[in-house]
C-alpha cells in the first residue's frame, strides 16, 4: 500500500512505494518492505555517471561508522544506473569499498514513482518506514544536517 500526502509541490509519499529493487546479484527486494523494518534508514539514489552522488557517498563513509553505532542507522545506496551499466555501479562500490547495502533501481520504477528529477536524491526514513525527510543535491553541512534530524528521530 503506498500512502501519499499532498503538499504545496505535489505528491508527497509517506513512505516509499511498494516496488521491487534488485540486489547487485539479482534478488528482488520489495523497496517498502526491507526499509520498514524498525530501523533509521539514509536512503541515497545515485549513479556512476554522477560526481554529486560520488562526493555524498564518499562524505558519508566518514560519519557512516558512528552513526551507526550511535544511532543504528543503515544507509542504502540505490543506483539509477541502467540495466546495462549496473556492473559498473557495482564495481565502483567495491573499488571504494562503501560500506553501504546496495540496490539498483535500474528500469527507474522506484525514481519515476517518487518523482526524482536531480540526483543524488536522499531520504531518511524513520523507524516505522515514514519518509521525515528529503534532500535533493550533495552540499557542503549535509552530513551536519543529516545527523541533527537523525538524532531527532532516536529522542
Amino acid at each position: 500500500m503506498i500512502t501519499l500526502m499532498m503538499s504545496a509541490f505535489g505528491v508527497f509519499y509517506k513512505s516509499l512505494p511498494s516496488v521491487n529493487v534488485k540486489t547487485f546479484e539479482g534478488e528482488e527486494v520489495n523497496i517498502n518492505e526491507y526499509t520498514s523494518n524498525g530501523k533509521i534508514q539514509l536512503v541515497s539514489l545515485w549513479a556512476t555517471w554522477c560526481g554529486p552522488c560520488k562526493r555524498e557517498l564518499n562524505a558519508l563513509e566518514a560519519v557512516y561508522p558512528k552513526w551507526k553505532d550511535d544511532y543504528g542507522v543503515e544507509i542504502v545506496a540505490i543506483t539509477l544506473d541502467n540495466a546495462r551499466s549496473v556492473k559498473r555501479a557495482h564495481t565502483m562500490a567495491l573499488r571504494e569499498e562503501w560500506p553501504y547495502t546496495f540496490f539498483s533501481d535500474s528500469d527507474g520504477v522506484l525514481a519515476g514513482g517518487l518523482g526524482v528529477r536531480g540526483i543524488p536524491y536522499s531520504m531518511l526514513i524513520d523507524q516505522e518506514g515514514n519518509i521525515v525527510s528529503t534532500s535533493e543535491g550533495y552540499y557542503d553541512g549535509y552530513e551536519a544536517e543529516m545527523e541533527k534530524k537523525i538524532k531527532d528521530l532516536v529522542k
